[in-house]
């Protein structure tokens, strides 16, 4: 157990942090996340929308059938 966590605790001191790589990979992490946000919110009105449409379905059956 003592050897993993030296082992890890080496990786952690060899990897460098590089600040100005932020300028450069920021934008695109902003935009993935957007994209993300999009299509959740996609999946949210396509479902919102087949819900309304499925009910609307069960309601014109229900007084088709109180008209018999």
């Amino acid at each position: 157990m003592y050897n993993l966590i030296a082992k890890i605790g080496a990786l952690a001191m060899a990897l460098e942090l590089h600040p100005d790589s932020w300028k450069e990979t920021l934008p695109i992490m902003a935009i993935g996340m957007v994209g993300i946000f999009l299509v959740i919110g996609v999946i949210i009105l396509i479902t919102y929308g087949l819900n309304k449409a499925s009910q609307a379905g069960k309601k014109k059956d229900k007084k088709k059938d109180q008209d018999k």
